[in-house]
């Protein structure tokens, strides 16, 4: 990821005469190397001209400086995202400078996390999110775990190590050891800080959730977040779906006829266990006999006592049949179906954090309120079926004129630029009407007063 350069320097101008920001956020698959570019987010696009000439318009002269991320489907790297995104707040407001944050599709999660770390913000004006599903979080079982584990180390151990610390000092000093006192200071004192550490550590895994919902509170208004969406928002509809389906995977019938054939191994295992643990009892008096040369009824009647075999592992495969039928079978199933779901939303979600990413909200969960603005399909002049069919058509020409000039199917990149920018969910940025109610909105904040009816 790459931050968008800040100007800084003796250069900058004051805050009072200086021009306000806009961050621009892309979303997922949307990465590009220059701030230069079509793309809505970069400098010279389309959507920035426009949203420039209209703030221009309503006198405010603004920035536009651009949040380039990896663009990946993944929470990892939108987390990293937000740590830049949290490092260009804090630059802009030690140069006083006021800014507003818009971001698009993922690039609004990446707003959420990042200004949910940054501690203040009074330069902030306002954000805006276009088509964001916002994630429902919570900690993974295993980071929760070992979060539980560093807390639970700090507090045993921080208190016990400083009693040792204390006691071996003082006896030290008592015994006018001096130059020893460097003992207990390497000793108990390094396994005390490091304990500290991790549970400091632990501690902070435990609480990021909360200490984000609680810096958006405190540096985010309700009217300072402008949420956009529409109802035929494809990708966010997907997703809405991908988190609320719960498809049966696996049936409860085969459930119980895998945890059943696992009845011979069960059996197997319960023969080995019997003959480590009886073995020598059972089979001490045949041998005997054995090796005495005593072979006749006797050896046979110490023979028997090897039947106990048979019986064990036929009730160890009983007691796996009654326990498939009885409930084991149904839980697993259950365990198999939310497994293969829960793959399948965190392969969707892109979920590779320390996070599980449990759903999608249409506003941001860690705020309370936001302004929330909903677009009907027909209201958008961008985003109608004909548009759609149009940029199929243009896709299907251009790859009829580079087959005419031997090119193939001509550049994958911009055959995908010209899908995706069909879609709905990219269409927000191309719509007039929409460009102008940002402005509008962003107008607002920006001069603290409404320019517009």
């Amino acid at each position: 990821m790459q931050d968008a350069e800040t100007e800084t320097g003796p250069d900058v101008p004051p805050a009072a005469l200086a021009r306000p920001v806009i961050v621009t956020v892309h979303g997922t698959h949307d990465a590009d190397a220059s701030d230069q570019g079509t793309r809505w987010w970069q400098q010279g696009a389309v959507f920035t001209q426009k949203l420039a000439a209209e703030l221009a318009s309503r006198g405010v002269m603004a920035d536009i400086m651009a949040l380039r991320w990896s663009g990946a489907n993944s929470d990892h790297q939108r987390l990293i995202a937000a740590k830049g995104l949290a490092h260009l707040a804090g630059e802009l407001e030690r140069q006083g400078r006021r800014y507003a944050v818009i971001g698009h599709s993922h690039g609004g999660n990446v707003v959420m996390e990042g200004m949910g770390a940054v501690r203040s913000a009074p330069g902030l004006a306002a954000i805006v999110t276009f088509g964001t599903p916002f994630f429902v979080r919570r900690l993974k079982l295993v980071p929760l775990l070992i979060a539980l584990f560093q807390v639970l180390l700090a507090v045993t151990m921080v208190p016990l190590m400083a009693y040792y610390f204390i006691d071996y000092w003082s006896y030290l000093w008592s015994q006018g050891l001096y130059a020893k006192l460097i003992e207990p200071i390497v000793a108990f004192g390094g396994i005390g800080a490091a304990t500290l550490w991790a549970g400091s550590t632990g501690g902070a895994t435990l609480t990021r959730r909360a200490r984000v919902k609680a810096r958006l509170a405190r540096t985010v208004k309700a009217d300072d977040w402008l949420v956009i969406h529409s109802p035929r928002d494809e990708a966010m509809r997907l997703l809405e779906t991908a988190a609320q389906l719960r498809p049966t995977y696996v049936t409860t019938a085969w459930a119980i006829r895998s945890l059943t054939g696992y009845g011979t191994i069960a059996g197997l295992g319960a023969v080995a266990a019997t003959l480590w643990l009886a073995g020598d009892y059972l089979t001490r008096p045949l041998r005997e006999k054995l090796m005495a040369g005593e072979v006749g009824v006797a050896a046979a009647a110490d023979l028997t006592f090897l039947l106990v075999l048979p019986v064990v592992f036929f009730a160890a495969w009983l007691g796996v049949w009654i326990v498939a039928r009885l409930g084991g079978g149904a839980a697993l199933a259950f365990v198999v179906n939310r497994f293969i779901s829960g793959g399948i939303v965190g392969a969707a979600f892109g979920g590779d954090g320390r996070e599980a990413l449990v759903g999608v909200q249409r506003t941001p969960p860690a705020m309370a309120s936001v302004t929330e603005a909903r677009i009907e399909a027909l209201d958008l002049g961008g985003i109608d079926d004909d548009a759609i069919f149009a940029s199929a058509k243009d896709i299907y020409e251009s790859i009829l004129a580079d087959d005419s000039e031997g090119g193939g199917f001509g550049d994958p990149d911009k055959m995908w630029k010209m899908l995706s920018d069909a879609l709905y969910h990219n269409a927000y940025m191309r719509d007039d009407q929409v460009i102008a109610g940002v402005a509008e909105y962003l107008a607002e904040r920006f001069v603290g007063k409404r320019t517009l009816a």
